[in-house]
């Protein structure tokens, strides 16, 4: 009787850590995602930074957060497993550059008109990854709630994709990444990114 007790407490002590685990996990992205959007919200604010020193400073914070090679692998497909690694590091530091400059400019900068909030949910989609929202009230009263999946990896939680609205950044650009390879093969893509960039997901305005 008393094996099985210890049996027992042991599984249930188990249980109980695993729990208060997922759940320390969740608290603390929501903790990360609070502290990404102050931190990004004070930059956008700070009239002592032109535009350019802005959109440099929220980029150098941003590298911390953003995994652009999962990014970019998410955002190609299946193609990307034909890239050679020089390819590999081309298309994703081109790619990068395209985010910097259409969503730095449009949507981060743009933010710093509208509301933006840290909603109360965090789903846990399980392999060590969870998705975070905001929500955000433009100026002309429009609302976007917008999703941050990530992973948790060297202390931080690295986001590797958005939704707005439930449209995934990845989903988009992956449907023209796979017609302009088909076309233009992976240089001309690489090119092409480089040169004028893709479209985009619609800002936040």
């Amino acid at each position: 009787m008393q094996k099985y007790l210890k049996s027992c407490l042991a599984v249930w002590t188990l249980l109980c850590s695993v729990w208060v685990y997922a759940a320390t996990q969740e608290q603390l992205a929501q903790q990360q995602l609070q502290q990404n959007v102050q931190m990004v919200l004070s930059v956008a604010k700070d009239k002592s930074l032109n535009e350019q020193q802005r959109i440099s400073q929220i980029e150098r914070y941003a590298d911390q957060y953003l995994d652009y090679e999962r990014i970019s692998a998410l955002a190609v497909g299946l193609p990307w497993r034909q890239f050679t690694p020089q390819q590999k590091q081309d298309f994703k530091a081109a790619f990068k550059n395209m985010i910097v400059r259409i969503y730095a400019h449009s949507a981060l900068l743009g933010a710093s008109n509208a509301q933006v909030k840290v909603l109360p949910k965090v789903v846990n989609q399980g392999n060590n990854k969870l998705e975070t929202f905001t929500e955000i009230v433009s100026t002309n009263n429009k609302r976007y709630t917008v999703g941050y999946q990530m992973y948790f990896s060297g202390g931080v939680f690295k986001i590797y994709n958005f939704r707005v609205n439930g449209t995934s950044l990845v989903t988009v650009y992956r449907t023209q990444f796979d017609q302009s390879i088909k076309e233009k093969g992976i240089d001309g893509t690489i090119a092409q990114l480089r040169e004028r960039g893709f479209g985009k997901v619609q800002a936040v305005k």
